[in-house]
């Protein structure tokens, strides 16, 4: 049985938020820094991102020796105003977009997230997805006092055990969070139906503990389409280990004396 839980999010558009856009995600970031460490500092505006050919030289053997895993067509584009350049256009958005939100934190990004498109819309600012996934990964971050973050709003009956919750007057579906997700394994027994069998398994020792949580009903078996995947487990040790009581310790005892004198017998032909 796989357990699922919501996603819980806090949002700020901090001036440190907005700054880290200056860079770009993996690859490109923690070499990004560096370069901007070393040169950023003398771009004007209008020579922003642009890199002199012994720039280019020196970074190339800085490169080599702190960041190898980078590839070829990596390194040419971060040598390459083109990638400088949509970072710093996403960070202005950004500063723009702060005008517009402020620097308050939000433990709802429900909330957040309806604030940010109208902010979009005032300020005329359109965001591509690449664009927006790095903005909001900047700004958020997981909070387990935060609000659940809503996934959508269903047309069903409240059935909170497969995840369909009462949330502010609407029946919801909320965004799971795959570090929380976790698996049960249950025993099977053949005379319980399978269904009533996780269900039951789920209310008495799941749900007092994690309120939040739910079943996923997605994952099913595909032999017999029931929820859940069967799994086997053969105890070795149970069914196949044969325990051998230890020596007597008599024995031990005689054995160590034995090699003893076999020592001291090898030492006094040395000394002879």
């Amino acid at each position: 049985m796989t357990i699922e839980r919501p996603l819980r999010l806090s949002a700020q558009v901090s001036d440190d938020a907005i700054a880290s856009l200056r860079f770009a995600p993996k690859p490109f970031n923690t070499v990004m820094q560096k370069i901007y460490d070393d040169y950023g500092t003398d771009w004007t505006e209008a020579s922003y991102g642009q890199l002199s050919e012994d720039a280019q030289v020196e970074i190339r053997a800085l490169i080599k020796a702190e960041f190898s895993e980078l590839k070829e067509k990596d390194i040419k584009t971060v040598l390459e105003p083109k990638l400088w350049l949509e970072q710093r256009s996403l960070m202005r958005k950004a500063e723009a977009l702060q005008t517009k939100i402020g620097t308050a934190q939000s433990d709802d990004f429900n909330a957040f997230d309806d604030v940010l498109k109208q902010a979009l819309k005032d300020a005329n600012i359109k965001l591509e997805t690449k664009e927006k996934k790095q903005f909001l990964d900047a700004v958020t971050w997981k909070n387990a006092d935060a609000e659940p973050v809503v996934n959508k709003v269903i047309k069903a009956k409240e059935n909170s055990l497969y995840g369909q919750f009462s949330y502010h007057g609407t029946v919801v579906e909320f965004v799971q969070d795959g570090d929380l997700r976790d698996a049960e394994n249950i025993e099977l027994n053949p005379s319980i139906n399978t269904t009533d069998l996780i269900e039951s398994y789920f209310k008495r020792e799941v749900a007092p503990h994690v309120p939040d949580a739910w079943i996923n009903a997605d994952k099913r078996d595909a032999q017999d389409a029931e929820i859940g995947i069967v799994g086997y487990e053969i105890p070795f040790n149970r069914h196949f280990y044969v325990y051998e009581p230890p020596r007597d310790l008599a024995e031990i005892d005689a054995d160590l004396d034995a090699v003893s004198r076999e020592i001291m017998a090898l030492l006094q032909e040395v000394h002879s």
